[in-house]
């Protein structure tokens, strides 16, 4: 009988719902269905009928969880009854108003159907009223708990993923435990401090966008300098106000560009990635001009990053934060140890993922990557003796005992734009282009942590020089960090380095690394900070929102 009920088009169900009145008065129906009948069985039946058939606003992946929720607990309704939506529906829907300040979508979750049914007590009303209460309720879980499956497939430079949970079994688990709901799902939030602490710098730099944001400082003009006076100064004071940079209050010149206004302006730099000189040019400028909305739209992008991370990060390990260009070693929940990375380039770009640093390799070889070879060749070319000098042998392969070519045999310009046939490796030394220690984690993508010869780049707001691999500016206190041992100080990691031989050490415990992207975070103290999306993943998923 269930099987032809949900087979009927909604229009023809009050006579369904007549025909079963009548069967069940006949004694025609299974013991199931008699029961279905009495109580809120006539909400048992219409929650049958509606699942029966494909629901407005539901793709069919959430159909199924709905409708293997539902034959769970033979259709009985979850939120409501004969009178209404009870007490733990109101709870729920309270909940749900404030999805927003998880960063959510607050149209993801039927809240407009909801409204519209909340007040009605027809049975087919009530049933659509429980169905969207659940199918909001696993929604919100797996977007709270799982993240965003359509802003994953847009930052495809993101390849790390948590264990998945089965939000049917979390609404099975809540509702059979009689626990407090809003408990319940604040357990499945992102346990890291740095998400809680970008949820609150949600709330603030909402609060400031919906009170009109910040004021735009004019396009085309002139740096606005320490020392000057300028109309444009007083519209600057506004604006670090708005944000915080400033303190709010009277001056007796707000045209002159004061003390208090520059080191708001260093602040304001430093914790934008910017060149700190107190000096408001194109790019300050340009950075002051984002609009409070975007910055609000930032920061829900990074929580959801966020929820992509493995809720238990391990006791001791490293974070590469790629738009940031800084890692740090974090020790029980400490950082320990923070220093500037260089990562790929806007066309090599650094993928986000997790590995276990294994080894470490002392005084390295640097196997020149068959992608980096032409660039090598066009050098030699331009620079007849280049690779000599920089101590890069040519090799006839990677065998042992593979014969190494003389350059000056080579015909060099005939392999302009062509593929060289040979290998290049650098032998180990000070211009090594890996430095003088790497540290090794194995993974798909062939990246790993070095060293490097070019110290000067660390001093570079953006750092984006490499080609894919990572750069770390303190390789011997990362050493010492990863090692873990007290035999292993720095100037144990140092002295192994100065005797210039080879050596792999391998690690007795392997340390985890999360290669991330974040653009917004919010330091220990407090301070909001944001970086330019210098690989336009931000982008990618802010178009996936809309």
């Amino acid at each position: 009988m269930a099987s032809v009920a949900t087979e009927l088009r909604p229009g023809g169900r009050r006579r369904a719902m007549a025909l079963l009145w009548l069967f069940c008065l006949l004694g025609l129906l299974p013991p199931f269905a008699q029961a279905a009948m009495t109580a809120d069985g006539t909400l048992t039946v219409q929650l049958r009928l509606q699942l029966g058939a494909p629901l407005p606003g539901v793709p069919e992946a959430r159909l199924r969880e709905l409708r293997r929720f539902y034959y769970g607990r033979d259709f009985r309704p979850a939120w409501v009854n004969a009178d209404g939506p009870t007490p733990r529906a109101g709870r729920w829907l309270e909940t749900l108003r404030q999805a927003h300040r998880q960063g959510l979508e607050r149209d993801d979750y039927h809240l407009d159907e909801i409204g519209r049914a909340w007040n009605g007590r027809d049975a087919d009303v009530l049933a659509r009223l429980d169905w969207l209460l659940s199918d909001a309720f696993l929604h919100y879980v797996s977007d709270v708990r799982n993240g965003r499956a359509r802003l994953r497939q847009a930052d495809v430079g993101w390849h790390i993923t948590p264990a998945l949970v089965d939000p049917v079994a979390v609404l099975e688990s809540l509702l059979e435990s009689n626990g407090s709901i809003v408990e319940g799902l604040q357990a499945l939030d992102p346990p890291h401090p740095g998400y809680m602490r970008l949820k609150q710098a949600l709330a603030r730099y909402r609060k400031i966008a919906e009170a009109g944001g910040w004021p735009q400082l004019p396009q085309g003009r002139h740096s606005l300098e320490p020392g000057m006076t300028d109309p444009a100064v007083a519209l600057l004071r506004q604006r670090l106000q708005a944000s915080g940079d400033l303190a709010s209050g009277e001056v007796p010149e707000p045209d002159r560009f004061d003390h208090a206004l520059e080191a708001a302006v260093r602040r304001y730099q430093a914790r934008n990635g910017l060149e700190v000189d107190g000096v408001v040019g194109r790019r300050t400028r340009a950075a002051m001009n984002v609009p409070a909305a975007e910055r609000v739209q930032q920061i829900r992008l990074n929580m959801e990053r966020w929820r992509w991370l493995p809720r238990d990060l391990g006791s001791r390990y490293v974070m590469v934060n790629l738009a940031g260009f800084l890692l740090e070693a974090v020790d029980h929940g400490k950082v320990v140890l923070d220093m500037p990375v260089i990562v790929g380039r806007a066309f090599t770009k650094t993928p986000a993922f997790s590995g276990k640093i294994s080894y470490l390799v002392f005084n390295p070889y640097w196997n020149v990557p068959r992608s980096i070879i032409h660039e090598l060749v066009a050098k030699e070319v331009k620079e007849p003796g280049y690779l000599t000098a920089e101590h890069i042998r040519i090799l006839r392969s990677w065998s042992r005992n593979a014969e190494e070519i003389d350059p000056a045999s080579i015909d060099w310009r005939s392999y302009l734009g062509r593929r060289f046939p040979y290998q290049m490796r650098q032998d180990p030394g000070p211009g090594n282009s890996l430095g003088r220690l790497k540290f090794m984690l194995p993974n798909a993508f062939d990246i790993y942590l070095h060293d490097t010869p070019a110290h000067s780049l660390f001093d570079k707001p953006v750092r984006t020089f490499s080609h894919g691999c990572i750069r770390v500016q303190q390789p011997v206190r990362l050493g010492v960090f990863v090692l873990d041992d007290p035999d292993w100080d720095e100037a144990a990691v140092q002295a192994v380095i100065d005797t210039g031989e080879h050596r792999i050490l391998s690690l007795g415990q392997r340390v985890p690394v999360y290669i991330i992207y974040m653009t917004a975070w919010v330091d220990v103290d407090g301070t909001v900070e944001f970086r330019r999306d210098v690989y336009g993943r931000d982008r990618a998923m802010a178009a996936a929102l809309e």
